[in-house]
């Protein structure tokens, strides 16, 4: 309702505009009892082409929301495949939020042009095989704040870009050939940058990981022999359903869950604790200074912003969910760096029973490490 209104408000707009122009002087008294004068546009026509490029930018952002909105019921049919860029940058996990500010030409020209609320595929690289993984979130850009010079021609250049990208709740695979499989994606390479000096967001075909199974409608070639490093295209990608999978859940499963539970909370009243840390025993990353007490960061502020973020912990009846979950716990945005990295292969694990063995050997190793029974080997 509110984006009719929204709607309703950009039609009549331009009319309200115009009507002003025929207004030589008037005054409008605010609220605070102030009075600004507005010229009429005979005196300041820049006012007019100002309001217009208003109006073009609120239909713009208007016709943004509504195909956002579009994908969003695509993306919860059934067995859904829809076509998304691709980027290697995070193993992010659904309700993980990515925050920075980057200025990497590539990158903020995509997130330009994508825009608030705009969608892209966010995924990561499997050291061990120096492949990209097939498995993935439905990455989702909820704040772009652009600083922005002009160039000779008067166009629109991004010169940096603070940004918010969450992952939704919708995990995804990339579709392609059971072997060898090659698409063009987005992913960080010295190459792309024309110094050579440091790794910029560029185009081209990557390697995945081979798949244990083949997936139907998964093609995924396109004429790239045209394509600028700099210009995205899009990939077919496959929706995955995490509540037909709690859904179909073993018995297993479930008791798998119920025994990890109790591993969570003592991890979190652990990792919680900033006594914890005062044991120079202990591995972070984010220690001030390697050897002595204390942390770069307040650990029960960080684990408590990102339970809000992560929402509430689901129930054993829910194995998949409870791993995703539990994942994004250990391994938080920003990192506190007190576990090992285990996103990534819990996107990639097939099942449940598989996910949560993950999230159990992390959990046992990172509380080891925070009781100082064995550290960790980071």
């Amino acid at each position: 309702m509110a984006l009719v209104r929204l709607l309703c408000y950009l039609r009549l707009l331009p009319v309200a505009v115009l009507s002003f122009t025929s207004i030589t002087s008037y005054d409008i008294r605010c609220h605070h009892g102030r009075v600004p004068a507005f010229r009429a546009a005979n005196d300041d026509e820049s006012s007019f082409s100002e309001s217009l490029s208003f109006v073009s930018g609120l239909q713009n952002r208007v016709n943004k929301i509504v195909e956002a909105d579009e994908l969003d019921t695509v993306m919860s049919s059934k067995d859904a495949i829809v076509e998304l860029p691709v980027v290697t940058l995070d193993a992010l996990l659904p309700n993980q939020k990515l925050q920075g500010t980057t200025t990497d030409p590539t990158f903020c020209n995509f997130l330009c042009k994508l825009g608030l609320g705009g969608s892209f595929v966010m995924t990561s690289i499997n050291n061990r095989q120096r492949r990209i993984r097939r498995f993935g979130v439905v990455a989702k850009i909820e704040l772009v704040d652009v600083d922005a010079n002009s160039d000779s021609n008067n166009n629109f250049c991004p010169t940096s870009v603070t940004f918010c990208i969450a992952g939704s709740k919708r995990r995804c695979e990339i579709l392609g050939p059971k072997e060898r499989m090659k698409t063009r994606i987005g992913r960080w390479r010295r190459s792309y940058d024309p110094d050579g000096e440091e790794s910029r967001l560029g185009w081209g075909l990557e390697s995945f990981v081979d798949s244990a199974k083949e997936v139907p409608n998964s093609d995924n070639t396109e004429d790239c022999s045209e394509s600028s490093d700099t210009k995205w295209t899009n990939s077919r990608v496959r929706i995955i359903d995490d509540d037909e999978e709690d859904a179909n859940a073993s018995a297993e499963a479930v008791a798998k869950a119920t025994q990890i539970v109790p591993l969570i909370e003592q991890w979190i009243a652990l990792a919680s604790n900033q006594l914890t840390y005062d044991n120079v025993d202990v591995v972070a990353r984010t220690r001030r200074k390697s050897g002595q007490p204390g942390l770069t960061v307040d650990a029960a502020a960080l684990l408590r912003r990102v339970q809000r973020e992560i929402g509430q912990r689901p129930p054993p009846e829910l194995p998949t969910a409870l791993a995703l979950w539990g994942s994004a716990l250990i391994n938080p945005l920003p990192a506190l760096g007190v576990a090992t990295e285990l996103r990534g292969a819990v996107l990639e694990a097939e099942g449940a029973t598989n996910k949560l063995a993950i999230l159990e050997r992390g959990l046992i190793k990172s509380i080891n490490n925070l009781n100082v029974s064995r550290p960790l080997n980071m």
